[in-house]
């Protein structure tokens, strides 16, 4: 009995072990030394179960930034942001992961580099519109063709399943973006911000929430200090959260020996909801999303 014990186990531990990944060491590389690049950091070394050390992004001594990165002996290098990424992208030999990067931003990623995309899927992002505004049926969206073709592909794929109906209408430029949005008004019932650099613009932004305290239409957002300016709600992503994203990536054997690229898509969210403004423009919220939300104004 006491060896048929022992042998169940050895097994058992023999099977543990070969599911993990010897301790790496990972060279860290912050775009700037700002609040949300250190959560991200700290989000990393919470569950990489790694060691961590930090190179500056830039540096006055005698090697270049690559002989650094190589003499570090570092078996993985962490980007965080898009400067980072930017430095590290030429670096080949060594496997290069990246967070708190706009994936819109990385254009042609090297076969070494994986990550943790910012941007949330269209699909969640409807989910929560459908959730937390049940009333919703005409989505109004301004996008840029040339950045957003592919995030607005999967919005109407994934809105005409759901019975949604998206309004879309093209900005080439900053300046189209405030007739566009007046030229919405009695043909949608929210209004979706999607991260686009050409349509985000402080001007825009103040005419969108123009239009929505004038016409009733809600905000719909990704970020929540535009929640903070006037808009309904909001999906965003933690900082914290995207860097242990990152840090279990690090552990994926298949990333470990250079055999794969993997980019994935945020897997926590967080929600924002304005109440006092859903108020004023007469918008009710539905209580699940009240009950998920991190901050209710």
């Amino acid at each position: 009995m006491v060896r048929i014990i022992f042998t169940v186990i050895i097994f058992f531990v023999t099977l543990c072990h070969a599911g993990l990944l010897h301790a790496i060491d990972v060279l860290a590389i912050k775009g700037a030394e700002i609040k949300p690049y250190q959560e991200a950091l700290a989000g990393f070394k919470s569950s990489c179960g790694c060691s961590v050390s930090e190179l500056p992004l830039r540096s006055d001594g005698q090697q270049s930034f690559a002989e650094q990165v190589a003499s570090s002996g570092a078996d993985a290098v962490l980007a965080i942001g898009i400067e980072a990424v930017r430095r590290v992208q030429a670096l080949k030999d060594i496997p290069i992961i990246y967070t708190m990067v706009p994936h819109t931003l990385l254009g042609v990623i090297p076969e070494n580099m994986s990550g943790v995309s910012m941007l949330i899927s269209a699909e969640k992002q409807l989910d929560t519109i459908i959730e937390t505004f049940p009333h919703v049926k005409r989505i109004g969206i301004v996008y840029d063709p040339q950045k957003d073709a592919s995030f607005l592909k999967d919005a109407l794929r994934y809105a005409t399943s759901h019975g949604i109906t998206i309004v879309a209408e093209k900005a080439f430029r900053p300046g189209d973006v405030p007739g566009l949005v007046d030229g919405m008004k009695d043909r949608v019932d929210l209004f979706w911000m999607v991260p686009d650099t050409t349509v985000i613009t402080p001007e825009a932004v103040n005419a969108l929430l123009l239009f929505s305290f004038r016409n009733k239409v809600p905000v719909f957002s990704f970020a929540p200090k535009y929640v903070e300016m006037g808009a309904v709600a909001a999906i965003s992503v933690s900082s914290f959260d995207l860097g242990a994203q990152a840090g279990e990536l690090a552990r994926n054997p298949e990333l470990q020996r250079k055999s794969q690229s993997i980019h994935v898509p945020p897997s926590k969210t967080v929600l924002t909801i304005n109440q006092t403004v859903a108020r004023k423009i007469g918008v009710k919220i539905s209580e699940s999303s009240l009950r998920k939300a991190r901050e209710v104004r």
